[in-house]
């Protein structure tokens, strides 16, 4: 019997996070990379497992022994950028536990998006800069979603002020890195998250808001793809 994934969205931020670890991709370990594509996907398929089980706490046996089991790989390239999703995936779990849904669904989005940190230490890839600005544009995204449901009270200010506040940091990111191209792949997130409009009019349209949401990362992520590689080959 076929597998049936019901998170899109999760593997769509997984896979285009396993293709962020790999940017610029000259310098990428091409055998690692080989080795790490079914890790990767056994993680999302894992995290999918588990998120309902996160969701609600109920945390078994089951659940600990699948963790575990998948923490196995990650043993073995052990870096510093593990941190980040290692701190994220604890928030989330806090989130959960303190029923702060929205918090936790927001913060296990990053999480999942956080897992670029991680593979990219797998493939002994020390451009970390695209990494960053995928972490912050997915969590900008994750609020703005948030903010589009009707059912929830999230006011737009709080998509604005987190991308300003992410903005600044990718500037001076980019300005120190002296990698000024890619300023141009958060041109079209600036407009949408700074001009976030009103919320949806119905729960019947967050499918439609899924669809162009994922138009809009996968072109974000071929413009993160095209300006980084060029202003690192710029940098040669």
């Amino acid at each position: 019997m076929s597998r049936v994934f019901k998170n899109h969205g999760l593997y769509f931020v997984g896979i285009f996070s396993y293709i962020v670890s790999l940017i610029p991709f000259s310098g990428t370990n091409l055998v690692r990379a080989l080795v790490l594509l079914p890790i990767a996907l056994l993680t999302l398929i894992v995290a999918e497992h588990l998120q309902p089980s996160l969701m609600s706490f109920r945390i078994g046996a089951k659940e600990i022994v699948l963790s575990a089991l998948l923490a196995i790989p990650y043993l073995f390239a052990i870096n510093i950028y593990l941190l980040i999703p290692f701190t994220l995936l604890a928030l989330t779990l806090i989130a959960y536990w303190k029923r702060k849904l929205m918090i936790g669904n927001v913060l296990g989005t990053v999480f999942i998006a956080s897992l670029s940190f991680a593979w990219l230490g797998f493939v002994d890839n020390s451009f970390i800069l695209p990494s960053v600005y995928w972490l912050l544009y997915i969590l900008c995204g994750a609020l703005y979603v948030e903010y589009k449901l009707p059912i929830r009270k999230l006011d737009k200010r709080v998509v604005q002020l987190s991308w300003l506040i992410s903005l600044l940091i990718l500037i001076l990111l980019t300005l120190k890195s002296s990698l000024l191209l890619m300023l141009f792949a958060l041109i079209e997130p600036s407009l949408r998250f700074l001009l976030p409009r009103g919320k949806l009019a119905s729960m019947k349209d967050v499918a439609k808001l899924g669809r162009r949401g994922a138009v809009r990362d996968a072109i974000f992520l071929a413009l993160l793809i095209l300006t980084a590689v060029i202003s690192n080959f710029l940098t040669l």
